[in-house]
């Protein structure tokens, strides 16, 4: 599989797929007027909020704000990438999805890597029934570690057998063997001896790191006695980079049912144990830190991520790093709670101890985040008196100010700091201390899209290469217009609608994310729609342009009114443009195109007004988009002659020719005026 995905196909897939049969065939809907309406399947809900628009091909969610077309529905609601949910549809459609000869992505280039470390994998399986040392390592497992021979099976374990050269005897027999096993860190090379190599897995079980598509990217090596380093990793290497990799995901997405809640534990025994007990949604870093990549990564798949740490003082330091690492990149809609262990335990032995429903209980009674937020700002503080308050108050505004200015969580802790500490919310905001600048770099949303840091880890797939990186999908998503007045939001909601503002209507977004899903405890009421803001003309223009695209070839825009710095002028340039060089194409068609977010979000917005509704159903479109531009063309040439009259100066007044300028000026003001 070589390159990218042509943008013919994708355009030729969306044509060919009615979202109403992909939908249909994994939730129920009902028709209401020209719509469709069903529970969501992305939050929980008693009465339906979800909607699908059949001729626009799009889909909204009212109640979570998840939103788009065939594509992304499939990508959210089978838990699968960009590319996978291509495939998926192009199945469906009897299409085979091709691909540009071009730069092979990182995978692609390193496939014979892969190949290595697969083998590498099946040979260690091998050993637990082949070796003439597998009894200590069955036993292990079996007796020490009480684990069945199917959890093994799961997870792929294996045994490394003593010896300093059996798998490089095994897999290495070539030169070309040799260098790829040494790059994908199974072999180490001799100090003294350039050229000769020795295995860097000797006499460990061994346990596959996969990525999220079952890819074998890199292993771990447990020591059965004291040996230390009592876990060893595999070191970086063109494939597998350990703060960005999360043991047991795929895993986890190929064995529970519903995926709405990931556990992040320490150990690969953690994660093993958990599973076995029947909690399949445990996952561990790799040796490091809970990190803002790893954040990232998770909230594409789940809502709710809780950190399950040791209660000594290494798990609440631990606890502290998660904390500093989820608030810059936490999204509305999404959950992140916090469960200390008793001293002495861990995942491992708790289950074990208390069983499945004792951990579940646990899970239920974990800290939330605001609570940890808090809890460690008063830590930090030395004095039980004013000053020791004011400390607090500065601490807990230092990591509130982290929060995306657009999250709710960050509205939410200044109105709880605002409680705590007797202080307005505007006087918190304005002695606020610069917060702490946390690495961003670890995550995908800051830093630059380098060929080291696109998005291969997030799906193991590069998704810069591909041309369509999810990135309409996952940072903003589509929110149709409502139909007739249908599905909109209530005047009070005991759920808060993530994405609607206080205006009620969408605005902009979490960061990293393309939907909001998830409930939360306070209510707010919301502006009723009548309320919003009226559109400017220039909008009603774009918004005539995406609910009837075929205009935009019947109507002719002169070139100053497609330049400009404003949101609104940008978004009527793009979509005229788009449009007048594809004029088969729907609004999905651009939405999963463009991929500059800013513009987006002013699309969303116009999408998601009530006027949408009222400009689907005009027949004088094009007449309104052309008056537009009449009026604009106008003001143009108005705005040119008073600027070049005012750059004359005043002694410029006496000359005849700016005399005869002024006096058509005037005439052209007060025909303006009449209007």
């Amino acid at each position: 599989m070589a390159g990218r995905i042509p943008d013919q196909f994708i355009d030729e897939l969306l044509a060919r797929t009615d979202i109403t049969d992909v939908v249909a065939s994994r939730i129920t809907l009902k028709k209401t007027g020209q719509n469709y309406s069903a529970l969501c399947p992305f939050h929980n809900e008693k009465s339906p909020s979800f909607s699908l628009n059949p001729n626009k091909q799009f889909y909204y969610c009212f109640g979570c704000g998840a939103g788009g077309n065939a594509i992304s529905f499939v990508m959210e609601h089978d838990h699968l990438d960009f590319v996978e949910a291509i495939e998926v549809l192009a199945k469906d459609a009897g299409m085979e999805v091709p691909r540009e000869q071009g730069v092979p992505d990182r995978y692609e280039q390193n496939s014979e890597l892969l190949k290595r470390l697969s083998e590498c994998a099946t040979y260690f399986q091998e050993q637990l029934t082949q070796s003439p040392h597998k009894d200590k390592a069955r036993h292990y497992l079996a007796n020490d570690r009480g684990l069945t021979g199917q959890i093994a099976k799961v997870y792929g374990l294996g045994f490394a057998p003593p010896g300093w050269d059996n798998l490089l005897k095994k897999l290495g027999t070539r030169a070309e063997q040799q260098e790829q096993l040494l790059q994908g860190g199974m072999l180490i090379e001799k100090k003294e001896q350039a050229g000769h190599y020795y295995d860097r897995f000797r006499d460990r079980i061994m346990f596959p790191i996969r990525d999220t598509r079952g890819r074998v990217i890199a292993f771990g090596g447990r020591a059965f006695g004291d040996e230390k380093p009592k876990y060893l990793n595999s070191p970086e290497t063109p494939v597998f980079h350990k703060n960005l990799e999360l043991y047991g995901l795929y895993e986890a997405k190929q064995n529970t049912t519903t995926l709405d809640h990931i556990i992040v534990v320490e150990g690969y025994m953690d994660v093993i144990v958990l599973a076995q007990y029947g909690i399949t949604n445990a996952v561990a870093t790799l040796g490091t830190s809970v990190n803002s990549q790893h954040f990232k990564k998770l909230f594409k798949l789940v809502d709710k991520v809780t950190l399950c740490f040791d209660g000594d003082k290494a798990g609440r330091a631990a606890a502290i790093r998660g904390l500093e690492a989820t608030l810059p990149v936490i999204q509305n809609g999404k959950q992140v709670r916090f469960l200390f262990l008793p001293e002495g335990e861990d995942p491992d032995s708790l289950v074990r101890k208390e069983g499945a429903e004792g951990f579940q209980n646990l899970l239920e009674d974990s800290s939330s985040l605001a609570h940890v937020l808090f809890e460690h700002a008063r830590s930090l503080v030395t004095l039980a008196d004013e000053e020791g308050e004011a400390q607090f108050t500065q601490n807990a505004m230092s990591l509130i100010q982290s929060i995306p200015a657009e999250a709710t969580l960050r509205s939410l802790l200044i109105k709880q700091l605002s409680e705590q500490s007797g202080l307005s919310s505007d006087t918190l905001a304005a002695a606020a201390p610069v917060p702490k600048q946390y690495d961003h770099s670890q995550s995908n949303q800051y830093a630059p899209q380098t060929p080291d840091n696109n998005h291969y880890d997030d799906y193991g797939y590069n998704q810069m290469d591909d041309g369509y990186a999810p990135q309409g999908y996952d940072d903003a998503g589509y929110q149709p217009y409502p139909d007739d007045g249908q599905m909109v939001p209530a005047q009070t909601t005991q759920s808060k609608k993530p994405g609607f503002n206080n205006k009620g209507f969408k605005g902009k977004k979490g960061q990293g994310q393309w939907k909001g899903k998830g409930k939360w405890q306070d209510q707010e009421t919301f502006a009723p729609l009548s309320m919003q803001p009226k559109l400017e003309r220039i909008a009603h223009a774009t918004l005539c342009i995406l609910m009837h695209p075929a205009i935009a070839q019947e109507v002719d825009v002169p070139d100053p009114l497609l330049s400009g710095d404003t949101p609104d002028r940008q978004a009527f340039s793009r979509v005229w443009r788009y449009f007048s060089k594809h004029p088969s194409h729907n609004t999905g068609h651009f939405l999963v195109q463009e991929k500059n977010q800013a513009l987006l979000e002013t699309v969303y917005a116009l999408l998601n007004h009530p006027d949408a509704t009222t400009k689907q159903k005009i027949t004088n479109a094009k007449q309104e988009v052309e008056d537009w531009i009449t009026l604009q063309s106008e003001a143009l040439g108005l705005n040119s002659s008073i600027q070049r009259l005012k750059s004359r100066g005043n002694d410029a007044i006496k000359n005849p020719e700016t005399q005869q300028e002024l006096r058509a000026l005037m005439d052209q003001l007060r025909k303006k005026k009449s209007k």
